[in-house]
């Protein structure tokens, strides 16, 4: 299980710096300056995609082949109350992705442009909310009980695998502390986009897990 373990552990680890150094604004700089601004603008952001699910695919059918053991498995009736806990991990990357433009999201929308000869939009600054139009409609939902829902709905989902192996476990950690902490780094990129407005919009809601928060009196951080 060592061996599992160590594998698991590794692979994660290379896809999560892999995955932040690529949505770096340093790395997106690089791009724009050997492409041009058209190209970095239309192709990135569904390049960064298609990695990411490329890359997410092999490391789960490597991980098949290793050893692995089962540490527990819950039966019904709560298994399908945690396989509804993780369809509502679904249900919230669906909504925060809807109010970010799910074709801006995933940049088919920019590659379309781009394709077509139109100047692409650049996708928005990171996975938070697009507070450049509808605020109201773009901090509700999933925006709501959470500054960064689609970080947080795969950290629901594989806590929530009814059948639980050291692989899975393995990945559940280092992917979950990937989350949180790649947050954090995010945060930092939306709050430069849009300053004021995004200090406004996070006194109001969690940063990670929506646990309530307790406004001070003067109403700041």
């Amino acid at each position: 299980m060592r061996r599992t373990v160590f594998a698991v552990a590794g692979g994660t680890i290379v896809f999560a710096i892999v995955h932040s150094v690529l949505a770096s604004t340093r790395m997106k700089a690089l791009i724009e300056k050997r492409v041009g601004t058209a190209a970095r603008d239309g192709l990135y952001r569904s390049a960064y995609t298609g990695y990411t699910v490329v890359w997410l695919a092999i490391m789960f059918w490597l991980f098949s082949r290793l050893p692995d053991r089962v540490l527990y498995e819950v039966r019904a009736p709560w298994s399908r109350v945690m396989r509804a806990g993780q369809l509502a991990g679904l249900l919230i990357v669906l909504d925060a992705s809807n109010r970010i433009g799910p074709g801006r999201f995933n940049g088919i929308q920019q590659t379309i442009e781009f394709l077509r000869g139109r100047e692409p939009q650049r996708e928005p600054p990171g996975q938070g909310p697009r507070l450049d139009g509808d605020i109201a409609r773009a901090t509700g939902g999933a925006f709501r009980i959470s500054r960064h829902p689609i970080n947080l709905a795969p950290t629901l989902i594989v806590w929530l695998q009814p059948k639980m192996t050291v692989s899975w476990l393995t990945f559940s950690i280092v992917g979950s502390l990937y989350s949180f902490f790649g947050s954090i780094h995010e945060e930092m990129r939306v709050r430069d986009a849009y300053q004021e407005r995004y200090d406004e919009y996070k006194r109001g809601t969690p940063f990670f897990f929506p646990f309530p928060i307790r406004k001070r009196s003067n109403d700041s951080e």
